[in-house]
Formats: C-alpha cells, structure tokens, sequence
C-alpha cells in the first residue's frame, strides 16, 4: 500500500468528519446544553441512545483534529505512525475494507446526530412524498408561545419530540390577502391567520428544507432513514456473530481437544444444523414466535455458529498435536487453560476471517428477510425494507432502491474486502 495515498485518504476522511461536526453543531450543542441542564442523568433509552452517539461523534473528531495535525506536521504522534506504517505493509483489500468499516461505524455510532430528521417522522405527506434527490421545498412556521415552558422541557421536545419539525407547514405556493395567508398544497390549500405564523415586517418568514437523497412514499427523509437502517443491520450482524462465536468456538475447542465419543456427537450435531435450510429455519421461528429485533439476534446467532465450529475443531486437532501442547497435558495442565493460553491465540486468525465473512452475510439475511416482510417491522427503518418500499414505487421513484441496496453493497463489500485481504496477507 502506498504511503502517500494512505496518508491523503485519511486526512480527506478527517476532514470530512470536521466538516460534518461544523454542519451539526447547532444539534450537538442542544445536546449538550440538554444533558448540561440534567446532570448528564439518563433515564431513557432513546437518551442513552443519544448521549452514546455524542459520545462517539465526539471521540471521531478529536481523532481527525489530531491527525490533521499530525498531517501538516504540526506535532508528530507516534500512534499515528503505527498506523501509517502499518497501513504500508498491508494490501489493498485490507485497507480499502477498513476505511469503508470506519466510516460505515461511524454513521451507524453517530446516526442520532447526522441524520437530519427522526427517521419515522412525516408531514404534509401530499407534497414531501416521493421526492428525488437534491430536491428543496419551502415552508413556513407556526408562530408558538413557549414563555410558559421550562428550558430543559422545550430542549427535550426538540430533541425527542419533533417539535421544530411539527410547526413547519410545507407548501407549493403562498397567496397574502392582507391578514390571511393561503398556502398552496397541489389540489388543496390551508388558510391561516398571519398572527399564526412567525413573521418579520408584516410578512411570514418563509424557510426552505432540503433533501439530499429525496423522500420515501410517506414523505419521510431517506437519508436519515438509510443512515439508522445501516445502524440496524450492523447492529444485528455484530451481535449475532458474537453469539456465533461464542457458541462454536466453545463446541470446536471441545470438540477437537477431547476427542472422541465428544467430538463424534458435537461433529454430528454440527452437521445436522449444516444440512438444515437457514432461511426455511429462520422463516419457521419467525412464523411461531414473532420477528423482535431480540429474535432475529439469536435465529442469525444460530445460524452461524457450525461454521465457526469447524475450523476451531479443526485447528484444535493441529495444535493438539504439538510437542508443547503434549508436555502442557504431561505436566497436568488443565484442557481448558491451554485452550485459552495456547490454542486460542495460535487458532484466531482463520476464526476471525469467517467472523467477518458471517458479518456480511448476516447483513444480506437480514435485509432478504425485511424485504419479504419478515424481519425488524416498520416504522423503524431497515435497508431492506427501504429497498422494499423503493421496488413498489420503482417505476417513478428510482432512488430509494438505488441508494438503499447502493449502502447493502457497500457494507458486504467493506466487510468481505477486508476478510479477503486477511487471508491473502503474510503477516497474518
């Protein structure tokens, strides 16, 4: 891998992060102020949720402002030169698989702060459905008395209750007759009084929004909607890889120490769930017991593990049969403490490329069975189901199946590039 281009790429990435930290500073410093004015106490999830990714955004851009120092020489970190010079003694695959990872986790860790809207919210469905990219629309706001509520309340219903987004009124043309506005929406109108509306020297201030990846058919904002879907799916991949990995290394490493009647009877059991449909099991206990977003962790969990079995088994044979692991069991070593100490460090590399192979393919699981209707149920977004919302309207709204299965792509394509990389590498 080239320095130079190592060197570049990353600091257009920080800059790019530093870009976005100026472009949400408005939302980052409601935040704060809210949190500030509550004593950083945490009493819901969707404000664990939020603080997580202010936390995260934060961390991120610390790092860029730093790198971007130590890019024009300003300061020399030798963090950053462990990195750089480790960059260069890796392939292309690797690298170009882990800067898509970094940025696709930290959209997914900093969606509650990048996205700009709530991805469940819509108004005026009549003109904000089905907007193509780039497109812009104006509205106006409602004039509300907020004298009598408290500072930390009116910062809470704007952050968690779209109460910013609930006074606006979009509109396609607006029509003064003295005091009364008529605000036109294509076939119908809304008449309001001018007193009803801010407004600056005897006129209503008229704002505009723009949508950078358009709207859904419900008039909600795709970007936002892509970004929180994209958290999902790697959500879910994560988690159900770790009990993946979890559950067969802890078979495997059984089963190849000991040896066998227990490696017969874990073998078969592996090769039971190996000859069974994945997606005939996964439908079958969706159908009996409901599709929760704790459900689809544990079917995906289970789904993976033989994989993960195998090769651990199959490595704990290699290693078993070495001198040094011969004179641990002569000397009266405990299995299970050089599984731990000895087996496991030398048999992680192979367990780890299927790790991050299980993660795209639980990505592309997950948003096969959103898309059939079988996975995390709307409102809340998913990348398969935008897809899904997309191929219903493809014959006049392009997009959301454009850039829904456009970000599938780019995740199985970070992951599976980056495994790719692993194994071709001679370092690992």
């Amino acid at each position: 891998m080239n320095l130079k281009t190592a060197r570049l790429i990353l600091s257009i990435l920080a800059s790019m992060n530093i870009l976005f930290f100026f472009l949400c500073f408005e939302k980052i410093w409601i935040i704060i102020k809210f949190f500030f004015n509550s004593n950083f106490s945490i009493h819901s999830s969707e404000e664990f949720e939020l603080i997580s990714a202010l936390i995260f955004f934060m961390l991120f851009t610390s790092i860029s402002i730093f790198y971007l120092f130590y890019y024009l020489k300003l300061f020399r970190v030798h963090f950053f030169d462990k990195i750089i010079n480790r960059f260069q003694k890796s392939n292309y695959e690797i690298f170009t698989g882990l800067i898509l990872i970094l940025v696709l986790l930290f959209l997914s860790l900093t969606a509650p702060i990048l996205s700009p809207f709530d991805p469940a919210f819509y108004k005026d469905i009549a003109i904000t459905k089905l907007l193509p990219p780039f497109s812009e629309i104006n509205y106006v706001k409602r004039n509300i008395n907020i004298d009598g509520i408290n500072e930390n309340n009116l910062l809470k219903k704007q952050i968690f209750e779209n109460f910013e987004e609930e006074r606006r009124i979009y509109f396609n043309d607006l029509i003064l007759h003295d005091s009364l506005v008529i605000l036109k929406k294509f076939q119908s109108e809304e008449k309001l009084n001018l007193r009803e509306l801010e407004t600056i020297n005897s006129m209503p201030i008229i704002y505009s929004q723009f949508f950078l990846l358009g709207t859904d058919e419900f008039g909600r904002d795709l970007l936002s909607r892509i970004l929180y879907g994209t958290r999902i799916s790697i959500f879910i991949a994560l988690l159900s890889v770790i009990i993946s990995f979890l559950l067969g290394s802890i078979i495997g490493y059984v089963a190849g120490s000991y040896g066998g009647i227990v490696d017969a009877l874990l073998m078969r059991a592996v090769d039971f769930f190996l000859s069974f449909p994945i997606l005939f099991f996964t439908i079958f206990l969706i159908a009996f017991l409901g599709n929760s977003l704790i459900l689809l962790i544990f079917v995906f969990g289970f789904s993976g593990w033989m994989y993960i079995a195998r090769i651990a088994r199959n490595e704990t044979i290699i290693l078993m049969k070495k001198e040094f692991v011969q004179l641990l069991l002569l000397a009266g070593q405990k299995r299970y403490k050089i599984i731990i100490k000895h087996i496991l460090p030398n048999s992680f590399s192979p367990i780890l490329i299927t790790i991050i192979f299980l993660l795209s393919n639980v990505v592309i699981a997950e948003s096969a069975l959103s898309f059939l209707g079988l996975g995390v149920q709307p409102p809340t977004p998913t990348l398969g189901g935008i897809i899904k919302s997309g191929y219903d309207y493809i014959s006049i709204s392009w997009w959301m199946t454009f850039f829904g299965g456009f970000v599938l792509i780019l995740i199985v394509l970070a992951f599976n590039s980056f495994a790719e990389g692993l194994k071709k590498s001679k370092e690992f």
